[in-house]
């Protein structure tokens, strides 16, 4: 018993903030398949309106009889409040639009906001804790705002973001969970203490999986299989017609944070986020010629 004690101990303890689409769920339930110790999910607005999100983490946790974790609702705007069309690639439900996925029982939703949570867990487990941040930031920037010392006490972020090349996904020039809220991308990339470890926009696409992998991906059998089965099945089809690959981008995060030798490739360097109006807002930009540190214009 004590060695079994001591290996709990021992596991990586993490939170998930996430607006839970498709990817979302494939995130999540990597997460519950490795032997680390997930605190709560934290629900906010992005893909989809933040009671849906919350909604829809219920539904994953339930159907892979873990609704033991905690989950908690919390911004359902940007921090500047500005709103924009939400993407409908993973149907208006966010989940494919299913109709034979029951749903969960709402009364498992915890009552406190997200990014108080955030807070708390934190404090309780000073230097511990790993976040892997799925959709826009908003939860954690707020987090940063009602207590100062949050940037100081989380162990790591991991976080899908962000795009180097300037290539939007959704705006001209920003990835879709930057763009969603700039100013919540921005205090994470400037405010945190920590290196944040971002899987880019292109990374994800880099590292494109071809439909024979996701066939034998969701026909071994489980409920989680058949799961993701009903919700992608549109996607499929979509992609089908266009001839595109199998892109899952919030896995990566997920896989860099729990896993991280899986990483065979990285680099340091300076990044933001452009704030202003206009085409580039959202836009994560990145030093590669280190002119900040110089504090010098570059050539």
């Amino acid at each position: 018993m004590a060695s079994t004690a001591r290996e709990r101990h021992a596991k990586l303890k993490v939170i998930i903030d996430c607006d839970a689409g498709i990817d979302d769920a494939q995130a999540i339930m990597i997460a519950l398949s490795q032997e680390v110790d997930i605190l709560a999910i934290t629900c906010t607005s992005g893909n989809v309106d933040v009671d849906k999100v919350s909604k829809n983490v219920l539904k994953i946790l339930e159907v892979c009889e873990r609704t033991d974790i905690p989950v908690y609702k919390g911004a359902h705007r940007s921090m500047l409040g500005t709103t924009f069309e939400m993407p409908l690639y993973h149907g208006v439900d966010c989940l494919g639009d299913a109709s034979d996925i029951k749903d969960p029982d709402m009364g498992l939703l915890k009552q406190t906001h997200a990014a108080q949570a955030l807070v708390q867990l934190v404090n309780e487990n000073p230097g511990e804790v790993v976040i892997i941040a799925l959709g826009p930031l908003t939860n954690i920037a707020l987090a940063s705002h009602f207590d100062a010392e949050f940037t100081t006490r989380v162990k790591d972020i991991y976080l899908m973001g962000g795009c180097i090349h300037g290539k939007g996904n959704h705006w001209v020039s920003a990835e879709f969970n930057f763009g969603a809220d700039p100013e919540a991308a921005y205090v994470v990339l400037n405010q945190f203490k920590r290196p944040v470890c971002i899987v880019s926009w292109e990374t994800c696409l880099e590292h494109e999986l071809e439909w024979e992998f996701y066939d034998r991906y969701v026909q071994v059998g489980t409920k989680q299989a058949e799961f993701m089965k009903k919700i992608s099945s549109k996607i499929r089809e979509y992609e089908a017609k266009m001839n595109g690959p199998f892109i899952a981008c919030d896995p990566f995060a997920a896989c860099a944070a729990i896993q991280p030798q899986i990483v065979l490739q990285e680099t340091s360097v300076y990044a933001t986020v452009e704030l202003k109006e206009g085409l580039t807002r959202g836009q994560m930009v990145i030093d590669w010629r280190e002119c900040s540190r110089r504090q010098l214009m570059c050539d």
